[in-house]
């Protein structure tokens, strides 16, 4: 996607003295304001930068367990307890949690055209106790994140100028801000998005819409409403057994070739906030007949389906919608000389399965990582830029599989309830997975986060050896339906088969079991989970059990965190010196 013609890019030496910095982050929202944390905290000299792209759409808005995961990796290795507070929903600051929702589950509500949803075509994810999962009203935790790093010394301009030009040299890179402030940075990291000067700058483009690097096309569109009824009270709770109130979750209408994830605000008895965000992706081909605006394609969608439109009945729009009749966006280089590309900057991918804010946080710990080395040792720059890069390829590559998958798992309701139970499954040995490797790499003098680091693939730390398998596995059965090769129910029940066969699987969880379709991880079931492990299940296995695992209570203390200023108080400081000293 090329720059907007209204912000300049030019390469070239500047012709006067600038302020000068160790590194400059673009994008002033959650994974910019982190990244810039981290690196000030660590001795860096960091300037972080609004950009004109902080504000677009409504990206990166709910949580798993394994996002958690990742924040609390963050704030262990980067000693930040501000970063655990993401972790769980009780320790966040009264204004993002009064703004923001809570997340105890995660639904999915199979449609047909012309029908009302059938209660026997759903499927409920209920999250254990000893998380906290939430809504993230990206407005106030964006805030937040520039008050973190704000706290640990990055620097701001005291109005929030956007960026308006870049010229890169061999010495480092500078910016020019609206108002005519001109900064310089021995690094850039670019996570502000499609639009930015830097891409420009470097003559980076995007890779063709029709690129085998996008599998996955989307038409999307994105917006918070009013007025959203809940669905328990469209269709009642009692018609979906053993289910919790699907609004005190996120949840997705999924129907052949797309889906609409509602995510509600409003559903705790703290929140001041009354907007639900709402997200719809289609394939473009099969919904070629949506009228081009946005608010009209949004009606004509919803009336295909009652039970979507009795929820939308009353709804209005808060703004204006977020539209891209061809979503997907990559960036075809993503680092150059004294720059990195990430985030948004680099790619616009689905969002759905809490997939956004999860990538950007992994990516947040790979290039801080990387980026400190070479704060230490600038001849390291080409070895490690090259290694975050590839690095997100493995990410977005991974991501694009998980986006694909859904999509064509939405074709039957038997092929999405199989999918899903592979999906639970990663998700939870996923950060099993990652707890245990966090805690261990922790644990005692001389530490040491090799662990963390098998930046060389997409799960980049050691998980249960069948995990790599099932996913394969499944991925190839939805190949052979995209190919006609197979029918979707016969996918579908390979898939069930091959979870009921594999000794990795916890048979307590009944992934193997079709008519298992709501997930609750009760006190019963942690004693039999705990009786298994000690007898039953594989080695590799075993080690992931930890205490707030079979108690389902937290194992951890809820941080206490550095007092934070406000978010005015992020101003760059005019008088401010160059750090020295950047430590690991």
């Amino acid at each position: 996607m090329p720059a907007k013609k209204t912000r300049k890019a030019t390469r070239g030496r500047p012709a006067a003295p600038r302020e000068t910095y160790d590194v400059a982050v673009l994008g002033a929202h959650l994974s910019g304001g982190l990244l810039a944390a981290i690196l000030a905290h660590r001795g860096a000299r960091v300037v972080l930068v609004d950009t004109p792209d902080d504000h677009a759409g409504t990206p990166g808005e709910t949580t798993v367990p394994y996002t958690s995961e990742v924040f609390a990796l963050l704030a262990s290795r980067f000693d930040i307890p501000e970063i655990a507070t993401f972790a769980h929903f009780t320790d966040l600051p009264d204004e993002v949690r009064t703004s923001s929702g809570v997340k105890r589950s995660l639904g999915f509500l199979y449609h047909e055209r012309g029908h009302e949803q059938d209660p026997r075509k759903s499927v409920q994810f209920n999250v254990p106790g000893e998380h906290t999962e939430w809504h993230l009203y990206r407005p106030t935790v964006d805030a937040y994140a520039r008050r973190i790093a704000a706290t640990y010394g990055a620097e701001r301009d005291p109005a929030g100028a956007p960026l308006r030009a870049v010229s890169l040299h061999d010495e480092g890179v500078d910016l020019t801000l609206e108002g005519d402030r001109e900064l310089t940075a021995r690094y850039v990291v670019d996570a502000s998005g499609p639009d930015s000067p830097l891409l420009a700058a470097a003559g980076v483009s995007g890779v063709p819409s029709d690129s085998p690097h996008l599998p996955l096309r989307s038409r999307l569109l994105s917006a918070h409403l009013t007025g959203v009824r809940p669905y328990e009270q469209v269709a009642a709770q009692s018609r979906y057994q053993n289910t919790t109130d699907w609004s005190l979750g996120s949840f997705h209408h999924v129907f052949d070739g797309g889906w609409i994830e509602v995510v509600d605000f409003a559903n705790h008895s703290a929140s001041q906030n009354r907007h639900t965000s709402v997200t719809v992706s289609v394939c473009p081909t099969k919904f070629a007949d949506l009228p081009d605006d946005p608010e009209a394609a949004f009606r004509a969608l919803i009336a295909r389906f009652p039970s979507v439109a009795g929820q939308f009945a009353t709804a209005s729009v808060v703004g204006s919608w977020t539209h891209a009749p061809a979503w997907q966006w990559r960036a075809e280089r993503t680092f150059g000389r004294r720059w990195l590309a990430i985030d948004r900057a680099a790619v616009r991918a689905e969002e759905v399965l809490a997939r956004d804010v999860t990538v950007s946080m992994e990516l947040v710990h790979a290039t801080a990582v990387g980026l400190l080395r070479v704060l230490r040792d600038p001849d390291v720059e080409q070895r490690e830029f090259e290694r975050i890069a590839t690095y997100q390829d493995r990410l977005t590559e991974y991501n694009d599989q998980l986006q694909q998958g859904l999509r064509t798992a939405s074709g039957h309701f038997q092929l999405l309830n199989a999918y899903l139970r592979v999906w639970l499954l990663w998700q939870i040995l996923a950060d099993l997975a990652l707890k245990r490797a966090r805690l261990e790499c922790g644990d005692g003098p001389g530490q040491s986060w090799d662990a963390v680091e098998e930046f060389d693939s997409a799960l980049w730390f050691r998980t249960p050896e069948g995990l790599g398998r099932a996913l394969r596995h499944t991925f190839d059965q939805l190949a052979k339906v995209r190919r006609q090769d197979t029918r979707e129910v016969t996918a579908a029940r390979e898939i069930f088969a091959w979870l009921s066969r594999e000794r990795f699987v916890p048979p307590l969880y009944r992934f193997a079991d079709p008519k298992a379709t709501v997930y609750k991880f009760t006190a019963w079931r942690r004693v039999l989970m705990l009786l298994w492990v000690k007898t039953l299940a594989p080695a590799d296995f075993q080690r992931l059990l930890t205490r707030d695992n079979v108690t389902g209570r937290r194992d951890d203390a809820p941080p206490t965190a550095t007092p934070t200023r406000s978010d005015t108080s992020s101003a760059v400081s005019d008088r401010a010196q160059p750090r020295t000293g950047v430590s690991a």
